[in-house]
């Protein structure tokens, strides 16, 4: 069960892949994974582990319970600091763009077509891969998101 790696993590600061791992599980159990929520949420603090809890809190928690712009605020956190750029995507795109506030649209501009290198760990030719997809898969996301800004 889940909730056993969550417990075993909150000791363990190793852990945090872990948990990444359990939250990818937690969507599949669906509504069944609502007692997870707690935990899910508290691994949104945590840039790693935050684009999975929002995929297992978008998948899990009650309909109108999570705040989801907090959750789209967590997982822009987690792509503009290298820490899951594809996994925020991944939520973003869960999330919708309804879910993502003024400032949220900047920041996805930024990741979209900004200046600064997001992915800055790996092989060389990986990153400069990774960084393009990450513009990429932002910039599909971008108009979406200001289509539903307010002016």
């Amino acid at each position: 069960m889940p909730d056993s790696v969550f417990a075993r993590a909150e000791q363990n600061p190793w852990s945090r892949w872990s948990v990444v791992r359990a939250a990818r599980t937690a969507v599949l159990l669906g509504p069944a994974g609502r007692p997870l929520a707690a935990r899910l949420e508290a691994a949104l603090n945590d840039p790693v582990q935050a684009p999975a809890a929002v995929l297992a809190l978008t998948a899990v928690a009650e309909p109108a319970s999570p705040d989801r712009t907090t959750l789209a605020e967590a997982a822009l956190r987690s792509g503009q600091s290298d820490a899951d750029p594809a996994g925020a995507c991944d939520a973003l795109e869960a999330l919708g763009p309804e879910a993502l506030a003024d400032g949220h649209a900047r920041r996805l501009a930024a990741l979209a077509d900004g200046d600064a290198r997001v992915v800055r760990l790996g092989v060389e030719d990986r990153v400069i891969r990774q960084e393009e997809a990450l513009r990429n898969r932002a910039r599909a996301l971008l108009p979406a998101c200001l289509d539903t800004a307010t002016p």
